[in-house]
């Protein structure tokens, strides 16, 4: 068994420190130990910790975060102290440093042996004047005034930046107006959830936003050569949690005014939009430390019972990531906050309890590390992100990349040098000029904005979209309105625009995770409205919409629009109803409709194959004189009993094998019946294409501009040979012996319960307290052998279907 000798010692040590009763976490790693070192009553309730200079452990103790009123603990929260009183070196021994804060989050050790505590509503800088291991001066270097009081999503994430700067984190802070007041007075306000990431120097002079677009950013950790990373807390309905590379004029998506759920139109969580950075990677719910050790960074999952391990991949001038899970508990193990020991090993706190409010229990870790793995080095910069954040020049050719961290450092360089034309004849530069006016600030931008939504570059025009509804420049509404007039690029830029007219008309509220759904309804209804856009309406709202009824999909099956038409077939396909299957069949016998929609509706009945009436539509075709009415007939029985046809193919790994068997070019239309098929591969259940489809896996719908022909092909046939931080599955094994394979979904908050979903696409909970074991597993989701149940030519036309530009 792995790590049997860290597991006992876990339990041999657990009998002799403290109360607490949950059962100790698993350590992944035979060469890691793990050893419990303090338990409650001694520390309760640990968030963020830190070494000082003289190898102390300070670990803040909360007593304040939703405090129960039957709470007995202490009326603050208090910093503890873990010092060694022998000298044998190992600590030992915990007296209280300092006390008296509330809703107290981080601390970072300062270099003059001064401690900065950080609060959701200031950050205090402490020192220890006379030596006793209590502080006894402190000074307030950065304070937030705000109605808010909610103990987090204000101050939390902290770190060292150089010799001179630190780098702060300020959550949304529930989207109410705030002011941060520095120690010099030259204050920073804002409102609407306009957090983000901020520089100050080490005595709280010359604070500046350095970048934006981040829920709650907890953790933040620097590189001695100035890179930043951090960890952003919440995803609500926008998974996973985000690994974050900061870079100066970063915009990092969300804003917190059109709702908590982050699925608004005008937020992006991955760089969905134009202006936006993607994340590194996801990582586990809840993370609240992030900490630069042993060549990786390391992460801690509160809601996922885990400390993470991310190995960085360079990607362009910045990262992906490869994650380990090193420590992995049950429902009672939460750790919190973490530091790097003076010898090399980590200590962690854990809450222990799912309980958000304050209840008394509480524990430290520690994980030792082999001697030469804790002394690896950090992998340097890479030589494009010095070149491209170093050399004004390569930043300003890097904005026509499509490398984002590219269009970022042109924007910054621009801003900084006030450079840049906004008639550059390179649209990538146009839009760099327009993030950089945005980020160093302009006075008012509506002018350079009516140029930017007349731009050519469909683009330039989303980003002046995005900049007017979310500074709600009313005045430009009908210049945005106008643009609904024209052709619609895609359905980013479609439904952008709904939402920006809908939040320039309305009262500034909240807004749920079905915004989107709600809009397009709305559009459906427009009878104004051209039947092309109608088209694109329906292609993205959800096929389940109570709005989408049989009589309303018959209606538009009769339009004279071919688009509108072939959307209808579509979404009727995809309908869970199972009444759904007599319009189909009704569609597929339909000679007045085109062969493209009478396929759409021979695929959707696959699932009926056995059933009588549409059983009879389907089989109908087997013997068409029609081709492709015929294939399609064929196809969709064969997939539905699970048949394949007598077909000699390489094995899965023979990869110049499969590129020289797929460089014929198959049919995209079939490729594309057969993606949606809810037979056979079932790509959808996943996978979105163009609007359609499900949001557990990434979006394929620009996956030709992202991979080249072969990555596609191998990622088809070999789906675990590289598996996303972001994807992995997890192998659970709950208390009633049932086994699972599953990708966990992520849901608001923390009610004792887990959602998953299988390889077959179904969705399933289990509560928490069964689950005995878990383990990250080291194959995807996506089903392994689908060159078992596809033909040559099914696999031809999806291979073209998603390359197809």
């Amino acid at each position: 068994m792995k790590s049997r000798r860290a597991y006992i010692l876990c339990v041999i040590v657990f009998a002799f420190v403290g109360k607490s009763s949950a059962a100790p976490p698993r350590v992944n790693n035979d060469r890691y130990q793990l050893e419990l070192i303090a338990s409650d009553p001694q520390i309760v309730t640990p968030t963020g910790m830190a070494f000082d200079r003289k190898g102390r452990l300070l670990v803040i103790e909360s007593n304040t975060h939703h405090r129960p009123k039957e709470y007995d603990g202490p009326p603050s929260d208090r910093i503890r102290m873990l010092s060694d009183s022998d000298g044998d070196g190992r600590p030992d021994r915990w007296s209280t440093y300092a006390e008296g804060f509330r809703h107290a989050m981080n601390i970072l050790a300062s270099d003059d042996d001064g401690l900065y505590v950080v609060e959701r509503g200031r950050v205090i800088l402490l020192h220890d004047t006379d030596g006793d291991g209590v502080a006894d001066k402190q000074e307030v270097i950065l304070r937030v005034e705000t109605e808010n009081d909610y103990p987090h999503n204000g101050l939390s994430g902290i770190a060292r930046w150089g010799s001179d700067h630190l780098i702060l984190g300020l959550g949304e802070n529930h989207g109410l107006p705030y002011r941060l007041i520095p120690a010099d007075g030259k204050e920073i306000a804002g409102t609407g959830g306009q957090d983000g990431f901020y520089k100050i120097t080490n005595d709280g002079e010359q604070l500046e936003r350095i970048a934006r677009g981040v829920w709650n950013p907890f953790a933040i950790c620097a590189t001695p050569d100035g890179r930043i990373f951090a960890a952003d807390n919440d995803p609500d309905s926008s998974p996973p949690c985000r690994l974050l590379h900061v870079v100066e004029s970063g915009d990092y998506g969300y804003l917190y005014q059109y709702g908590r759920a982050g699925t608004h139109p005008l937020q992006a969580w991955n760089g969905e939009l134009p202006g936006t950075l993607p994340f590194v990677c996801g990582v586990g719910e809840a993370p609240t430390a992030i900490v630069l050790h042993a060549g990786h960074l390391w992460v801690t999952s509160w809601g996922d019972h885990r400390i993470e391990r991310y190995e960085l991949v360079p990607r362009g001038a910045s990262y992906g990531a490869k994650r380990d899970v090193i420590v992995q508990g049950n429902e009672d193990f939460r750790p919190t906050g973490m530091a790097v020991a003076p010898d090399g090993s980590l200590y962690f706190g854990d809450w222990v309890l799912r309980d958000y409010p304050v209840h008394g229990h509480g524990r430290i870790w520690r994980l030792a590390l082999p001697a030469e793995e804790a002394k690896a080095l950090f992998p340097p910069p890479t030589q494009e992100y010095l070149t491209t954040w170093g050399d004004s020049e390569y930043a300003y050719s890097a904005a026509d990349s499509s490398d984002p961290f590219g269009h970022a450092s042109a924007a910054w360089h621009i801003a900084r040098e006030n450079s840049g034309s906004p008639s550059d004849t390179k649209p990538g530069r146009r839009l760099c000029k327009l993030q950089a006016e945005r980020f160093r600030g302009v006075g008012d931008p509506t002018a350079m904005l009516r140029t930017a939504l007349a731009d050519k570059s469909p683009e330039i025009r989303l980003y002046a979209v995005r900049w007017i509804a979310d500074d709600r420049i009313t005045a430009l509404r009908e210049d945005v309105a106008r643009l609904l007039d024209g052709t619609q690029p895609d359905a980013r830029y479609y439904l952008a625009l709904l939402a920006a007219i809908d939040w320039l008309d309305r009262e500034p509220k909240m807004r749920g995770s079905e915004i989107a759904d709600v809009l397009l309804v709305r559009e459906l209804e427009n009878e104004s409205r051209s039947d092309q856009t109608h088209a694109l309406a329906l292609t993205l709202l959800k096929p389940d919409n109570k709005f989408l009824t049989f009589d309303r999909l018959r209606q538009y099956l009769k339009s004279e629009h071919a688009q509108l038409r072939l959307e209808a077939v579509r979404t009727l396909a995809q309908q869970s109803d199972p009444g759904r299957s007599k319009l189909l069949a009704e569609v597929a016998t339909d000679e007045s409709q085109s062969e493209q929609v009478r396929a759409e509706a021979i695929a959707g009945l696959a699932p009926f194959f056995d059933q009588y009436p549409p059983a009879t539509a389907l089989r109908g075709y087997l013997e068409s004189d029609n081709a492709t009415l015929r294939r399609e007939a064929e196809r969709a029985c064969r997939l539905a009993v699970g048949g394949i046809a007598n077909e000699i193919k390489p094995t899965a790994t023979d990869s110049a094998a499969w590129t020289k068997l797929m460089a014929k070019p198959g049919d995209a239309e079939s490729g594309r019946r057969l993606y949606f098929s809810s037979v056979g591969p079932r790509c959808s259940n996943c996978h979105t294409f163009a609007g359609r489809g499900g949001k557990v896996g990434p979006d394929l719908t620009r996956i030709a501009q992202s991979a080249t022909r072969d990555k596609i092909i191998a990622s088809i046939l070999q789906p675990s040979q590289e598996v996303a931080p972001d994807y992995q599955p997890w192998s659970l094994v709950t208390s009633d012996g049932k086994s699972y394979m599953a990708l966990r979904l992520p849901k608001a908050g923390d009610d004792g319960k887990e959602n998953y979903i299988d390889s077959n696409g179904t969705i399933f909970t289990l509560p928490s307290s069964e689950i005995e074991e878990r383990h990250a597993a080291d194959k995807s989701i996506m089903p392994d052998n689908l060159q078992s149940t596809l033909t040559i030519d099914d696999l031809r036309d999806l291979i073209t279907f998603l390359t197809n530009p």
